[in-house]
């Protein structure tokens, strides 16, 4: 059993949970589990605690589709069910029946005032379809980036990297922003117009996105304020935000990001099974965590000596330890004040759980979300047209839905 703590940004939270395997066996009862639920809702009437991760996260799963509170009212002995309500027990029936239809739950009945539900095996867990596995790494790294709404994030300078925006945090130094912001023009001009209150404010963003990368990050740097420049001044803040509240432009944006770096990803995967073409990549928990990798570094490109090297040593025979080599090597290649964070943070996501690298811990409220499955159809990554997938994907998540049940 190991005590691990999670911070998550935009919340002061740390998670003090005593894991056995994959389920939650003690800790601090005040502490998120997930969004909706802490860990004291798991707790038996002598004060014990056993319960599967897997249950956590079809109940926060179903708390989110069902759009209304639900309480615990005990778990089952071995950690596998729960007996739950919620206003109405009809509407809770039914959201949990539909919950079922996406196999995070096997068995859903009602019992008098309140429903009974049980996850499957979790060492049979059903495959998820791509589409979830997609709507999981976005939230995911999106949970890292950004804090409160995702889409109305916007940063100051204080890495160096002037404005960022967004989920991902599309910024002008990796020459992210501009692209986006030309898609947004493209798509209606007049609604990202009316997003600016001051036609001249407007023109001269215009004009921004014009100019060399350095001249853009030197205005963005005199519209920083805050301690290290973290934050935006008004009146630009608020266009930002304004901006990130059309919906039109949230499915540009979850679009971008799974379809930009939805390649860099695709990459990297193929990159590590033609070194060991007898492992496939198809957990969701890699999928993940390389999805986090090229979003904040690239690629795995300045890193594929030492990579090669290990590989050739220690043999990897599953994709864990895989792909495990391939974020280690790769966070070891950042800047050395980022380095822990990075490794931290990819080997929090591959296991599930965060993980401590010297002293830094990094992981987000999300965690919930990495499930112990695998991806039905993963290699049509590699080979087939998802366009339509990803469109999918973006819709749902533009208007504040989800695919996972």
């Amino acid at each position: 059993m190991v005590p691990l703590t999670l911070k998550g940004k935009g919340e002061i939270m740390v998670w003090n949970v005593e894991w056995d395997k994959g389920f939650i066996v003690g800790g601090q009862g005040n502490r998120r589990l997930t969004p909706n639920f802490r860990l004291k809702e798991f707790k038996s009437e002598t004060g014990n605690i056993r319960v599967h991760r897997e249950l956590v996260s079809a109940l926060q799963i179903l708390r989110e589709h069902f759009a209304k509170s639900i309480s615990v009212s005990k778990t089952d002995d071995d950690g596998l069910g729960a007996v739950i309500a919620g206003q109405s027990v009809t509407e809770l029936l039914a959201a949990a029946d539909r919950v079922k239809a996406n196999h995070l739950f096997d068995q859903v009945g009602q019992q008098g005032d309140e429903v009974h539900v049980r996850i499957p095996n979790p060492d049979q867990l059903p495959e998820i379809e791509l589409e979830q596995a997609l709507e999981t790494a976005f939230s995911m790294t999106s949970g890292f980036e950004t804090s409160g709404d995702r889409f109305q994030q916007v940063t100051g300078n204080f890495d160096g990297a002037g404005l960022s925006f967004g989920p991902v945090q599309w910024n002008f130094k990796s020459n992210t922003l501009v692209p986006l912001f030309r898609k947004f023009q493209e798509k209606d001009e007049s609604a990202l117009r009316a997003c600016f209150t001051d036609e001249i404010d407007y023109d001269e963003w215009i004009e921004v996105l014009d100019l060399p990368v350095g001249q853009q990050i030197a205005w963005a740097n005199d519209i920083s304020t805050g301690r290290g420049g973290h934050d935006v001044v008004q009146p630009w803040k608020g266009y930002l935000q304004a901006v990130g509240r059309v919906e039109k432009f949230r499915a540009i944006m979850v679009e971008q990001a799974l379809r930009k770096y939805g390649t860099r990803l695709l990459k990297a995967v193929k990159y590590l099974q033609d070194l060991k073409p007898s492992v496939q990549i198809d957990h969701l928990r890699c999928l993940c965590s390389l999805y986090d990798l090229v979003i904040q570094q690239g690629s795995l490109n300045k890193a594929r000596q030492a990579i090669e090297t290990r590989v050739k040593q220690e043999d990897p025979q599953d994709q864990f330890h895989l792909v495990g080599i391939a974020v280690e090597e790769r966070g070891r290649k950042a800047h050395p004040q980022w380095q822990a964070d990075c490794v931290s943070r990819r080997l929090g996501i591959l296991h599930g759980v965060p993980k401590t690298v010297e002293d830094r811990q990094r992981a987000n409220i999300n965690f919930y979300m990495l499930r112990d499955v695998r991806i039905r159809g993963a290699q049509e990554l590699m080979t087939a047209d998802v366009s339509d997938r990803l469109a999918r994907v973006s819709k749902a998540l533009a208007s504040g839905d989800t695919l996972l049940a």
